[in-house]
């Protein structure tokens, strides 16, 4: 594989502090040794090579890792994020930036400004709390951080693009020594802290000199026209200019609301971290850092997408196996092609999907265009696809922190218990290269969203994620789909109607080919085309987990499923 974002590296074990004197990397933290070893060891080679990596699954330890780094920074924090919300998670860390920007620290943060917090005397705030702190937002209607409807409007008429194509990146790099990057957004939901959905997710922790291209992507995004700094919006500007906004002077400002206790002596826990995270780190024979371009392309469909390339070159090496997890799976057409392709070059390949089930997703619909185009994924491409349940089997294994979340919500008053949505994004081919990023398998991550990531090739890495993403699969933690039995072959006269509707614009045949199945008690699992799978598994219908006979959610889907196929593209 090819590096993207290549650049040579010839990395230095000491940084210049703000003080003057010299500062390791990450000291005072397990991370440090690890940091000074990985770069002494690299010895010019390109940065693809020297790297160690882990797997971050759980959304509690994926927030206690990003607070432990933040307070052991010692030059620099570069943070892109698609969400920033201002709830408990996303104050918390914008309290730890700030604190470490009045150490020295040079904090830099661009977010989206599409569905971040767009409160403009919050921002206010934050772009007047130190020096070392600056902040971005990508791609402001109006150069406006809150624009009205009138503007959000004008802005769509005048540039479809601009408003259309977003910054999808997740990335964290800490000193240009460690990067995350993933799936994970700034939110309550992605760190096991929300009160009703909170997402399954995960991210690849990264040590050496990997974390120096990211760094480079990162500095590419900052320099952007379209990246705009909070005192250059116009709104922003006039609050500034007023004065009139709070200040968050003391911890005890920032309304934790008790969250974070044991998660706050946690993060200066030497021993426990160097056994949660620094352990788990293995060397892997080559790790790239994959990325678009800010802007992704000029037209409004990328046709050169850097991390599309990436990807489709991985996928185009599978002979056995292809194991993937998306949230959304709303193949275009080129990527069905890709699948027909692959298959028809390696007629025993084996493609699993793990995805959303209709009573976990998060996006009804994207979900509903999923839905539309099942019959083709199943009957078709042959994919094997499991929709995960919102309360899996493994859910205190995935989710340990729900008996904690359970309490909050009923001390609230909430009408629900927490739950599971799927929001990883990761792809296995071969047990040989594995990509764990921010890219979804649709038509926005394809072509319009910038994307990022690590696609790693080294076999035992390979291995690790795809046996986690097959647990995610397993019968008590996924409905599978497959055909349905419809009596005196209707399924063929069925397939050709719904196949002929499915490509044009108003969908609304009611009957699909495909189902929901559940396995029996006591049965064995076995993959849809087995002979004993109908004997084994038992048809829950199209919408297991619904709220009743005919919700509003099922009424959604079907009606987003009959007039949605134009909208396709930019799901």
């Amino acid at each position: 594989m090819k590096a993207v974002c290549y650049v040579w590296i010839m990395a230095a074990t000491l940084l210049p502090s703000a003080h003057g004197q010299t500062a390791k990397p990450l000291e005072g933290s397990p991370f440090g040794p690890i940091v000074a070893a990985a770069f002494a060891a690299e010895d010019q080679r390109e940065p693809a090579s020297g790297n160690q990596l882990a797997i971050l699954s759980g959304g509690y330890d994926a927030l206690l890792l990003r607070v432990h780094l933040i307070r052991h920074a010692q030059q620099s924090i570069d943070i892109q994020t698609f969400i920033w919300t201002n709830d408990e998670v996303g104050r918390l860390l914008m309290y730890e930036l700030i604190e470490a920007a009045k150490r020295g620290v040079k904090v830099r943060v661009i977010a989206d400004q599409l569905v971040s917090d767009q409160d403009p005397a919050t921002v206010a705030f934050l772009a007047t709390a130190h020096p070392n702190l600056e902040i971005k937002h990508y791609r402001p209607p109006m150069a406006r951080l809150q624009p009205s409807h009138l503007q959000s409007l004008l802005a769509g008429v005048t540039s479809f693009h601009s408003v259309n194509q977003r910054m999808h990146n997740k990335v964290m790099l800490i000193d240009d020594a460690v990067l995350i990057t993933g799936g994970r957004n700034i939110e309550n939901t992605y760190y096991d802290h929300s009160t009703g959905l909170n997402f399954r997710d995960r991210d690849v922790l990264a040590v050496g000199p990997v974390a120096q291209v990211a760094a480079k992507s990162f500095g590419e995004f900052w320099k952007y026209k379209q990246a705009v700094a909070s005192r250059d919006l116009t709104d922003v500007a006039a609050v500034i200019a007023r004065g009139d906004f709070r200040r968050y002077a003391q911890r005890s400002d920032y309304d934790f609301g008790g969250y974070f206790v044991e998660l706050d002596r946690e993060a200066d826990d030497a021993t426990l971290i160097a056994t949660r995270f620094g352990a788990h780190l293995r060397p892997v024979h080559r790790a790239d850092f994959i990325c678009d371009e800010p802007g992704k392309s000029s037209g409004f469909f990328s046709k050169t997408a850097r991390i599309t390339r990436e990807l489709r070159g991985a996928l185009e090496q599978a002979k056995t196996q292809v194991t993937m997890q998306t949230p959304y799976l709303v193949l275009s057409g080129p990527a069905q092609k890709l699948i027909t392709k692959m298959q028809e070059q390696n007629p025993g390949l084996s493609i699993r999907v793990s995805t959303n089930s209709f009573a976990s997703t998060d996006n009804l619909f994207a979900y509903s265009a999923n839905y539309r185009l099942r019959n083709n994924y199943i009957e078709s491409l042959k994919l094997q696809v499991h929709e995960f349940m919102p309360k899996p089997a493994t859910l205190l294994t995935l989710f340990p922190q729900f008996p904690v979340m359970e309490r909050f919500a009923q001390a609230h008053g909430a009408a629900k218990v927490p739950f599971l949505s799927l929001h990883a994004k990761s792809l296995v081919v071969d047990d040989r290269v594995a990509f764990i990023g921010s890219y979804n398998l649709d038509p926005r991550s394809e072509n319009l969203n910038t994307e990022a990531g690590l696609l790693v090739e080294d076999a035992a890495f390979a291995r690790e994620l795809r046996e986690e993403i097959e647990r995610d699969m397993r019968a008590e933690n996924s409905w599978v789909i497959a055909r349905r039995t419809l009596p005196l072959r209707l399924d063929i006269l069925n397939g050709l109607i719904g196949g002929i509707l499915s490509l044009s614009p108003i969908d609304v045949w009611p009957i699909q080919n495909t189902t929901s199945y559940e396995l029996r008690p006591g049965a064995v699992e076995v993959p849809p085309e087995h002979p004993a799978f109908l004997e084994r598994y038992r048809d829950v219908g199209s919408f297991p987990g619904a709220e009743g006979d005919l919700s509003t959610k099922e009424i959604l889907t079907r009606l987003y499923k009959a007039v949605g196929t134009p909208l396709t593209p930019v799901l």
